[in-house]
Formats: structure tokens, sequence, C-alpha cells
């Protein structure tokens, strides 16, 4: 297998060129579909196992109360249930064949410097996408005067409540969330297409998320990680990428749960110097955030301008356009079933309570 900085994208030999079919398509998709499902159903019933074992353990008064319902839930989403969706879907006829997602954590088939850029592009382009959003979702509540309800992700002020949510936020989800999305979707389905791959795969890697303001980032974050991992050959700099952007979050979360970040806003002098650690925190982070997008922009621009070969990827059953195959990938059954539950309860979750 090539490795070097002229290779195009990464496809492994046993990749299934030998033609293609809308019904074979749709039999991945519905694969796919099938292993985001048995997520999604663990992702349930770690919320409801989560919730009465901290209400029996500790009660609802107590401060504890949602970090030990959090960690619960999350032992049970991601420690349980990606294993279990990935097993299942290698057990099925058309997902037996592909990688194991172990043999995904190898050295990214690209140079360092390669890696290096596309890690930046990838931040950049995904905290590009949230600039771009928020502002049109702050548009249509200035017009409409609703505001929209999004999940609430500080953690609560105490140290247990802090640790969990970095451990969460910060480590379990962009481990897992990349062994289900880039090891097990993005894995089976490559075998049969490589932009659209890419595609619907970084669009259910938003949906998943189910809020509003993280769906069209994360969508943005999944194509642009799918890209790289079909480049290397390798999760470890998708990981690298959630990982970063995480680690952001989840700082911002531990010192934003507990002030009237409004107040703060407004430069009120006391309010500032009272809540001078999280103020400088915030600053930081923000400034770091800035500092990323400045250092991808400029990559990206100079992939544009002198490495325009770094965005072509493999072409895999060429005789059928991607377009085509993204038509045949959204048209499997239970893709459409899964596709519309995760939309509806994207605007279930954001309308007021």
């Amino acid at each position: 297998m090539e490795n070097s900085k002229n290779t195009i994208g990464i496809i492994p030999e046993n990749s299934g060129n030998s033609g293609y079919n809308a019904k074979t398509m749709r039999k991945f998709s519905n694969v796919n579909s099938l292993m985001l499902l048995i997520f999604t159903i663990l992702m349930i019933v770690g919320a409801v196992i989560g919730a009465t074992v901290a209400e029996n353990f500790v009660g609802e008064d107590s401060e504890y109360y949602k970090c030990i319902g959090l960690i619960v839930s999350m032992v049970i989403q991601y420690c349980v249930g990606v294993p279990l969706a990935i097993l299942i879907g290698r057990k099925t006829k058309t997902g037996r064949n592909m990688e194991t997602v172990r043999s995904l954590f190898r050295k990214p088939q690209q140079s360092v410097g390669w890696v290096v850029r596309w890690v930046f592009i990838g931040i950049f382009l995904s905290y590009g996408a949230t600039l771009v959003t928020s502002t049109i979702f702050s548009l249509i509540e200035a017009i409409t005067g609703v505001k929209l309800n999004q999940t609430d992700f500080s953690a609560e002020n105490n140290s247990l409540s802090q640790v969990i949510n970095i451990i969460c936020i910060t480590f379990m989800a962009p481990l897992f969330e990349e062994c289900l999305i880039r090891g097990g979707m993005l894995n089976n389905i490559k075998r049969y297409g490589s932009w659209s791959a890419v595609i619907s795969t970084g669009i259910f890697f938003g949906l998943l998320h189910m809020n509003y303001p993280q769906v069209p980032f994360a969508c943005v974050m999944g194509i642009v990680s799918a890209f790289i991992v079909l480049k290397t050959n390798s999760i470890i700099p998708s990981i690298i990428i959630h990982f970063v952007i995480n680690s952001i979050g989840g700082i911002m979360s531990l010192f934003t749960g507990n002030i009237d970040v409004e107040e703060m806003d407004s430069a009120n002098i006391e309010v500032i110097a009272e809540n001078i650690v999280p103020y400088l925190t915030i600053m930081f982070c923000g400034f770091l955030v800035f500092g990323f997008m400045i250092t991808g922009l400029v990559f990206f621009i100079t992939e544009i301008s002198s490495h325009r070969d770094s965005f072509k990827l493999e072409k895999v059953n060429p005789e059928v356009s991607e377009g085509k195959k993204l038509c045949h990938y959204f048209t499997a059954p239970l893709t459409i079933i899964l596709t519309l539950f995760y939309i509806g309860m994207t605007i279930l979750n954001a309308i007021p309570q």
C-alpha cells in the first residue's frame, strides 16, 4: 500500500471494486443505520438508567445528582453501545468484510506535515461552520422573538461533576464516537464509494447530536474528519480534531456552569472581578480558537493554491457518480427512518420549554 505525500486516497485492497448496484448500496446504508440505531437505543437506555441510579443512590436534591447520572449514562452509551453496535454491524453479511476498528489505529499514511495541516484545516472549518450557523440562528431568534432551546453541557460547581464532565466530553466522546462513525460506519461504506461515504457519514455524525447548534458544525467536522481518514487510512487524526474541539468546549463548560455569562458580557467591572478566573479562562479559550482558525485558514488557502491533489480521493466504483450513490444511500429504508427520527428530535429539542 502506497505511503507517500502524493497518495490521493487510501482504499483497502479488498475494497470490492467489482461493480455497483443500488440495491447493494442500500444494504451498506442499512447496516450503517443499524449500528447507529443500536447506539441510539443504548443512549436512551443509558439516560434512563443513569437517572434511576442517581435518584436512588444520591437523590434529586444532591449536588452530585446530575454527574452520577451522567457517568452511568456515558458508560452504557459509549462502553457498551459502541462496541455492541460495531460487533452487530460486523456480523451482518454486508459488514463482515470490513476492517477491524483496531487496525485503523495505525500510523497515518501521509506525511506528518500533511496531517498537521489538515488537522488545523478541520478545526478551522468546524469552527467556521459554528460562526456561520450561530449567526443565522441568532438572526432567526431576533426576528421571531423566540429563544430556541439547546442542550446545556456546563458542569455543576463541584469537583466530581467537573472531573466527570472532562472525562466524558474530552476523552470518552472523541474516542468512542470516532470508533463508531469513522471506525465503523465509514469503514464499512468506503468499500463502495469515496465522497459518498465521506458526506453520508459526516451528515449522520451531525444529526446524531440532535442539538440544533451542534448539528451543522458536527456535520462539517464529520465530513472533514472522514475525508482525512480516507486520505490517511487512520482514525488517529480525526480523534485529534475531535479531542481538540471537545477539550476547548469542556474547559468552557467548567467555567460557565455557575456564572452569569450575560452579566460578564456587559463588562461590569465588579462582576468580572468576582469571576476573574472564569473570565480569563473564557478569554484564553477564545484566543485559542482564534489562533486555530487563523492557522487553519492559512493552511487551507495553501492547500488550494499549491496542493490541489490533497482534495482528491481515490475513485471507488467510478462507473456510478458519487451523487447517485448518495441518493441510493439515503433511500435505504432504515436510513430514511433514522434520518427522520434525528431531524424530528432535533426540532423537538429546540422547541422552548
